[in-house]
C-alpha cells in the first residue's frame, strides 16, 4: 500500500516540475494584433496624398504668377497708352496756340508791311493819272482826283513764312511720333535731327523739353544728358509752355538722385519765384 502510495507521489511531482518549464503568456486578450502590411499601405497614402497638394500648389503659384504677368503686361499697356495721349495732347495743344497766337516772324513782317504802306500813299505815279476832263481846271484835277494807289502784300514773303512753319510743325510731329511707334529709345535721335534743323523754331523749346524726357524715360536712364536738355529749356526758353515742368524736373532729380539738398533748394526757390501761378510751384508749396 504504502508502494502505491510512493509511487503515486513521485508521479504528481514529475508532472509539477514538467509543467513549471511551460512559459506562460502574460499578454491580454483585448489586446490588438499589428499588421505590418496595413502599415506600409497607410504610409504610401500618406506619401500619395502629400504629393498630390504640392502638385496642386505649384499649380496654384503657376496660376498666380501667369495674372502677375498679365498684370504686369496691361501696366506698361497702360503706361504707354497714357504717354502717347498726353504727347498727342501736348502736340494739339501747341499747335492751337500756334494757331491763335501768330509766330514773330509773321507778326514782324505785317508790322514792316503796314509801316511801308503810307509811304507808297504818298508817291502816286503820273502813269496812273486819269486824263483831265474838258469842264475842269486842270491844276484841280491833279489834286483832287488823283487815286491813291495801294500796296499790294508781299504774298510771296507771307507763303514763305507759312510753309516754313507748316514744315517745322510737321517734322516735329513726326518725332512725336517715333515716341508713339517705337518708345522713348528710338524718339531721340528724330527728335535731335528736329533740333539740328530747326535751332531758331517755334517748337524748339518744347523739342528741347521732350527730349530730355525720353532721356529719363530710356533703359538705361540718362540722367546727365536729360538735366543738360532741361537747363537749356529754363534758360534759353524761360517763356516756354515747358519752362515750368522742366524746372520741377531739376528739381526731383537733384532731391531724389543727387541728392543735393542745396541744389535743391536753388531750384525750389526759383520755381516759386518764376512760375508762382504754375502747377508745379503749387504742388511744392502742398508737401
Amino acid at each position: 500500500m504504502l508502494k502505491k502510495y510512493s509511487v503515486l507521489f513521485t508521479a504528481l511531482l514529475t508532472s509539477a516540475h514538467l509543467y513549471a518549464n511551460v512559459p506562460i503568456e502574460s499578454r491580454a486578450l483585448s489586446q490588438p494584433i499589428v499588421d505590418t502590411t496595413n502599415l506600409s499601405t497607410a504610409g504610401s497614402n500618406l506619401n500619395w496624398d502629400l504629393i498630390q497638394k504640392n502638385q496642386k500648389l505649384e499649380e496654384e503659384v503657376r496660376k498666380l504668377r501667369g495674372q502677375l504677368e498679365e498684370h504686369d503686361n496691361s501696366i506698361e499697356q497702360l503706361k504707354k497708352e497714357l504717354a502717347n495721349r498726353y504727347t498727342d495732347l501736348d502736340q494739339r495743344l501747341e499747335l492751337l496756340s500756334q494757331k491763335i497766337d501768330p509766330p514773330e516772324e509773321n507778326t514782324e513782317t505785317e508790322n514792316t508791311t503796314t509801316t511801308e504802306a503810307p509811304k507808297a500813299e504818298t508817291t502816286t505815279p503820273s502813269t496812273t493819272l486819269p486824263a483831265t476832263p474838258s469842264t475842269a481846271p486842270a491844276k484841280q484835277d491833279s489834286t483832287t482826283q488823283a487815286p491813291v494807289v495801294q500796296p499790294k502784300p508781299n504774298n510771296a514773303t507771307t507763303s514763305n513764312t507759312n510753309s516754313q512753319i507748316e514744315l517745322e510743325k510737321a517734322a516735329y510731329t513726326v518725332a512725336l511720333d517715333a515716341y508713339k511707334q517705337g518708345g522713348a529709345k528710338k524718339a531721340i535721335q528724330p527728335m535731335q535731327n528736329f533740333i539740328k534743323n530747326h535751332p531758331n523754331g517755334i517748337y524748339v523749346g518744347n523739342a528741347y523739353f521732350w527730349l530730355a524726357e525720353f532721356y529719363l524715360a530710356a533703359e538705361p536712364v540718362d540722367y546727365k544728358a536729360a538735366k543738360q536738355n532741361y537747363n537749356i529749356v529754363v534758360t534759353r526758353y524761360p517763356s516756354s509752355a515747358k519752362a515750368s515742368r522742366a524746372m520741377y524736373q531739376l528739381y526731383s532729380i537733384s532731391k531724389e538722385v543727387d541728392k543735393n539738398t542745396a541744389l535743391t533748394n536753388q531750384y525750389k526757390a526759383k520755381l516759386l519765384n518764376q512760375y508762382p501761378q504754375s502747377e508745379e510751384a503749387k504742388f511744392i508749396q502742398k508737401k
